[in-house]
């Protein structure tokens, strides 16, 4: 780790103290010129940032919004969930809009994955709270968060094996499907 941050020169963080409508990509998109990799450290797709270039609109969920300048390499962190069709979608959409960007998108073996029953428990959740409801996007978030703290998430270095794949999947779905019917 020490030589990867000797060969980077430079290392800029920049956090957000709210809920993340403090203007994080507008800031990120401004100073990501130069830097040669932009890594989301945690978060996921439930929110965005849209940057508007030469009347093309250019929208962002996932990935790092500085990946507009075309040397970025655009990492999605250990700390981030992902949920991969949503995500594939992103760079799609992205790459109609004339940024090529899936060659230069890195997700870290341990970033954890959402799946579709995230989003589904997230909703139930939101139900079961009635009056109480917090204003859930409804995008599994919570949820996948909630796998990866009781260890029962599934990760992305899980894909690299099929058959850990199943069974991990399974486990998480059995459990929701008992805990959340």
């Amino acid at each position: 780790m020490e030589k990867f941050l000797r060969a980077c020169g430079k290392i800029t963080a920049v956090l957000g103290t709210q809920w993340g409508d403090e203007g994080k990509g507008k800031l990120i998109d401004a100073i990501s010129g130069n830097f040669d990799f932009i890594c989301r450290f945690s978060g996921g797709a439930n929110a965005g940032h849209t940057i508007v270039v030469d009347g093309v609109k250019f929208v962002f969920h996932l990935l790092p919004s500085g990946m507009l300048h075309p040397g970025t390499i655009g990492v999605i962190g250990n700390g981030c969930v992902a949920h991969l069709p949503d995500l594939v979608a992103e760079i799609k959409n992205l790459e109609k809009s004339g940024l090529p960007v899936a060659r230069r998108v890195r997700i870290s073996t341990r970033t954890h994955l959402l799946f579709d029953f995230h989003k589904k428990v997230d909703l139930a959740l939101e139900r079961a709270r009635g009056n109480d409801k917090i204003g859930t996007t409804g995008s599994g978030i919570g949820p996948a968060y909630a796998d990866k703290i009781a260890r029962i998430g599934v990760r992305a270095d899980d894909l690299l094996d099929p058959e850990k794949l199943r069974e991990r999947i399974e486990k998480n779905f059995k459990f929701h499907q008992k805990t959340h019917g």
